[in-house]
């Protein structure tokens, strides 16, 4: 009990990446404008998609905060948490399919069994079924090597921590040049990001570092709103290098957003908060289909106001369908 009591911040810091992630998909549409729409249009959007860049980073840094503190076999480690992320995966992977072939393409009507089957493993190789699913690849990897580099992560001191992250931040940052873009690079570009979770969960902070994470998260957003539009002014066309979660700008951004939530000790207060903490998982995998129907008429025009109200009603809505499906004999194995 105790134990859990000291990482009660990463319940509201779960919570807050979940609705970045929304809000990040919920803005995509209106950044790659630039030049097409006023400016007042493109920088509220601009500034609302880089607030919310925290998302990814955040998410792999909570796993090395709490997978790798505590040693557990092998085989127990993946029965519960690949049975726990595998499940509603398929789940919501056959559902996205199914949609996609009989709303979008009527394809569906002219298969048989076998076909779609056939159809579905390569769309589930090829990670062909939603844009968001990559990061469902991606963390499957960074599990699979958890349990063989927990006791290295758990004896090293904080200084070779830092250093072997420093030095993965700078590969990647090289190979990032290549233009490399695999499955298994993934999993390597954001390898760094546990260690670093690990380190910034087990460290004493203590209200002073507010200043510093402060600093980090202000610098982290100039850079990014500032370099996004002088690359893309520069270009004539929408450039998204500073958008990227291994840039430097959003790992200095996302680790002072994780540092503010450490030091802080937020906690949770509410049903809702509670509710999005618990099934935080299951509304990433629900909520792109749920965005897909989503078309309020002033996201564009209006994204000051219609970005928050895309990002509610997307998060309520997908929290329901969550909520039913969960209420569903054996929905608690695939809702996530």
């Amino acid at each position: 009990m105790e134990e859990k009591k000291k990482f009660v911040w990463a319940d509201s810091l779960r919570v807050a990446a979940t609705v970045a992630v929304i809000t990040v998909h919920a803005s995509a549409s209106i950044p790659p404008l630039f030049g097409q729409v006023p400016q007042s249009i493109w920088w509220t959007a601009n500034i609302i998609d880089c607030l919310a860049r925290f998302c990814v980073p955040v998410f792999v840094m909570l796993s090395g905060a709490l997978l790798l503190r505590n040693y557990s076999s092998t085989a127990v480690f993946f029965r519960k948490r690949f049975l726990r992320i595998v499940f509603p995966f398929l789940f919501w992977s056959l559902i996205y399919s199914l949609l996609q072939l009989s709303v979008k393409t009527s394809r569906l009507w002219h298969m048989s069994i076998a076909e779609y089957l056939s159809f579905f493993w390569k769309q589930l190789a090829e990670d062909t079924i939603s844009y968001h699913f990559w990061y469902i690849y991606m963390i499957m990897g960074l599990y699979i090597l958890i349990p063989f580099i927990g006791g290295l992560v758990r004896s090293a001191s904080d200084h070779l921590l830092l250093g072997f992250t420093g030095i993965w931040f700078l590969l990647i940052f090289c190979i990032d040049f290549l233009g490399t873009d695999t499955e298994i690079y993934d999993v390597l570009r954001y390898l760094g990001y546990l260690p670093l979770g690990y380190y910034l969960g087990k460290k004493d902070l203590n209200k002073n570092t507010r200043l510093v994470s402060l600093l980090f998260i202000v610098l982290g957003l100039l850079i990014t709103t500032i370099g996004t539009f002088w690359l893309s002014n520069q270009r004539g066309t929408f450039d998204a290098a500073f958008y990227g979660y291994t840039s430097p700008n959003i790992l200095l951004f996302s680790v002072g957003v994780f540092m503010l939530f450490r030091c802080s000790g937020w906690r949770l207060s509410n049903q809702a908060g509670s509710f999005i903490n618990q099934y935080s998982y299951g509304i990433y995998l629900v909520h792109v289909l749920v965005l897909s129907q989503v078309k309020l008429p002033w996201l564009n025009s209006y994204p000051l106001i219609g970005i928050p109200l895309t990002v509610i009603f997307c998060l309520a809505a997908s929290g329901t369908v969550i909520l039913l499906v969960n209420k569903l004999p054996g929905g608690k194995y695939v809702s996530g």
